[in-house]
């Protein structure tokens, strides 16, 4: 099977996983039934403009800002050290959402730094109800207001309390779990998206630390692979071992738990090679660069005055999905963080 057909209907099948939940709850129902109906639609508006040669991703990853509240170690978004001063306004990035879901976008991701502290991002979802909106956040700074039906909050961890403790601060575990227990009382959808190191791999997929969450109320659970940023320690990266463990359970995983368990970046072979580039995602920059992948930063185009569709013909991301069968995943858990080098010559190619 085409690997992007395979990612696609992964995609759509997501929102079936929790029909329990969803039955529970009508509104929820509703609202991903129009969900769900619009990203077959946006599947025919992606199709319609691969025949012009423009490839639209399914998934959109905005990173709306580099501000934080919080100083984890390690954070990417840190160490890559952009400008604040050239951040996309709130202005940019409402239109920027807008023509993505005219162009065949069917789900936005928000992150940062802590996307809760950009301004007028609370009003997207409802802004633009035909998008499902997946937030990336520690949570803290969430309302006791009922969330938007369309925005599902990703509740970031590293494990348990220890290993959440040391990285992101004492006693910011206990807070999260004060939230998730809070969201779970209003009936909201949310998730946790976990740190998965070669320190904390045990604990983590290990069936009881699941099922606590579960527990908690999280519908979903994204096991992020650990990419070190700059001169971290590699030694976190996934072992070999590891790795061939994580795509041996990661089914049974899905189906043990009345949850969605995701693994990222995932078993790429199975989707025909690395998704960045737009084969299946694309990252915006704070700054409005428009990039292959949050890990690889680099960038031909910029979407600050520039609409979205013009910005996707960059000759860079072509050159990238073109050579993507050379992006072969090493240690680090990105195939294109682990391919730098090739990524850097490709941007230089004129």
């Amino acid at each position: 099977m085409d690997g992007i057909k395979l990612f696609n209907e992964t995609l759509a099948g997501a929102l079936i996983k929790n029909r329990r939940f969803l039955l529970k709850r009508p509104s929820y129902l509703r609202a991903f039934a129009q969900i769900s109906a619009n990203m077959r639609k946006q599947e025919k508006i992606r199709n319609r403009y691969l025949k012009e040669g423009i490839v639209v991703p399914p998934i959109l990853i905005i990173s709306v800002t580099n501000d934080c509240n919080l100083s984890c170690a390690g954070c990417y978004a840190c160490a890559q050290g952009r400008e604040k001063e050239s951040e996309m306004s709130s202005g940019e990035i409402e239109r920027i959402v807008g023509e993505a879901a005219e162009s065949g976008v069917c789900v936005v991701m928000i992150a940062g730094g802590e996307p809760l502290l950009k301004k007028g991002i609370r009003n997207l979802p409802e802004n633009h109800p035909g998008t499902l909106f997946v937030m990336f956040t520690n949570g803290l700074l969430l309302s006791d207001e009922k969330l938007p039906f369309n925005l599902v909050p990703m509740l970031s961890l590293e494990g348990g309390k220890e290993s959440t403790d040391e990285r992101r601060g004492e006693g910011i575990y206990e807070k999260v779990m004060g939230v998730m227990e809070r969201l779970d009382s209003q009936g909201s959808l949310f998730g946790a998206s976990v740190t998965l190191t070669s320190a904390n791999f045990r604990e983590v997929i290990n069936s009881g630390y699941l099922a606590a969450l579960e527990k908690k109320g999280c519908r979903a659970a994204f096991l992020i692979e650990y990419v070190p940023s700059g001169d971290e320690d590699a030694s976190l990266c996934l072992t070999a071992e590891q790795k061939s463990e994580l795509r041996a359970v990661e089914k049974k995983l899905f189906r043990k738990h009345n949850m969605l368990v995701v693994t990222l970046p995932g078993d790429e072979e199975q989707y025909g090679g690395c998704l960045a580039s737009g084969r299946g995602f694309l990252h915006l920059s704070s700054t409005g660069a428009l990039e292959a992948c949050p890990f690889a930063p680099y960038s031909d185009t910029n979407v600050k005055g520039r609409p979205l569709i013009e910005a996707l013909k960059s000759p860079l991301l072509k050159r990238i999905r073109d050579n993507h069968s050379l992006l072969k995943e090493g240690r680090g858990g990105c195939a294109l963080k682990d391919n730098i080098e090739l990524i850097e010559s490709l941007n230089a190619t004129e």
